[in-house]
């Protein structure tokens, strides 16, 4: 018999050894496409169907299916292709090196050793294909940044529940916040250092926008969801002014602002419009847009998907809790398409840290579940 570690710790070196740093976050960086490649590759050697969707110019998701022996459900399984970038790294970021029981470098947790897991345990279903309907494993471009691969997936790809790969310390997230990407811009007005009968500061006036800021966050932290907690802002960046002895004409402040299941992109471009019109009244004048935004989604815990993770963990010895994730995965997209969707994944740090590493005791259990659950769910 194969040793599930010995080939899935293989798997994970070779995958952490490929550069897939997002070109959106780095250009320096090649992207995709050389992971693409292997995953591909690896796919049809345990038997799959595959092929390619194209995303964006030369950038692909890669899209493996493996047929059980009778008719039956479509589940899909989503891991991600992409890493952040390696610029703040204090390790080598492609050189996978084993320390006791993790394996570090970039992407070793977010999200390659979920990726060589969910892998390895197609691999094992392929040896018998004793279940009913069809796994569907697709490796998903850009999740790091505008999440365009899992958009372009849903498409094309029609499944009756999905599991999403992300470093949650082997726990069952149904429920996850969303984000909202809002830009200000505080207006001055330019004058002499010395004039300050004419200048206006465009820096100082921000503090009042800050104020209101603050009070709002205050309120948000009050309420509280089950599984998330609150909802939360923060300030981003602020930058303005041209030199020591001018009045700053603008001031420019950005700020990230999470979101709760239920909160809809109106009612939190409302609230910020809400500030922007108090200032107004008290003569600031603020101008105010959102970049980009992502809805918080949860699902039921008794979605047949998440009960299958949970009698496959206990099944292999696992205490499995159902929790909530602040973060913004790609069930986000895959629930808003009609697909029940839950994260699941490997323990160690949570990705993008200057030292990422992932346990390697956790990567073999996760294999081992993601295979039972499959089992289970396509019974």
């Amino acid at each position: 018999m194969i040793d599930r570690t010995e080939m899935v710790v293989d798997l994970l070196k070779k995958l952490v050894s490929i550069d897939s740093v997002n070109p959106c976050l780095s250009p320096r960086h090649r992207g995709e496409g050389e992971i693409a490649d292997f995953v591909a590759e690896r796919l049809r050697s345990i038997g799959a169907d595959v092929r390619k969707q194209k995303v964006v110019d030369d950038r692909n998701n890669v899209i493996g299916v493996i047929r059980g022996n009778e008719r039956g459900r479509k589940l899909l399984i989503v891991a991600h292709l992409d890493t952040v970038g390696v610029d703040s790294m204090i390790i080598p970021p492609f050189q996978p090196v084993i320390a006791g029981n993790r394996l570090y470098g970039r992407g070793s947790a977010d999200n390659k050793g979920g990726m060589a897991a969910a892998i390895e345990a197609l691999r094992s279903l392929s040896l018998d294909c004793n279940f009913r309907g069809d796994v569907i494993f697709a490796g998903t471009v850009d999740e790091e940044y505008e999440a365009k691969g899992v958009e372009k997936l849903v498409q094309e790809i029609e499944a009756d529940a999905a599991i999403v790969i992300e470093p949650v310390g082997l726990n069952v997230m149904v429920a996850h916040k969303g984000f909202a990407w809002q830009e200000f811009r505080v207006m001055g007005r330019a004058a002499h250092g010395s004039d300050f009968v004419n200048g206006i500061d465009a820096i100082f006036e921000t503090q009042k926008l800050l104020a209101e800021l603050i009070k709002m966050n205050d309120k948000l932290m009050k309420h509280l969801h089950p599984l998330l907690g609150p909802a939360s802002l923060h300030a981003s960046q602020i930058h303005g002014g041209e030199g020591w002895s001018t009045y700053p004409a603008e001031c420019v402040l950005t700020v990230e602002r999470r979101t709760l299941p239920g909160e809809t992109k109106l009612k939190v471009e409302k609230e910020f419009l809400d500030i922007t019109d108090r200032l107004l009244e008290e003569g600031i004048h603020v101008e105010t847009k959102m970049h980009f935004f992502r809805i918080a989604t949860e699902i039921s815990p008794n979605e047949m998907i998440v009960q299958s993770l949970l009698k496959a963990a206990s099944e292999a010895g696992i205490n499995c809790s159902v929790s909530g994730m602040s973060a913004w995965p790609e069930a986000g997209v895959l629930n808003l398409s009609g697909i029940p969707s839950v994260v699941f994944g490997p323990s160690g740090c949570k990705g993008h840290e200057s030292d990422e590493y992932v346990e390697l005791d956790s990567i073999t259990k996760c294999s081992e579940v993601l295979e039972k659950a499959i089992r289970i769910f396509l019974s």
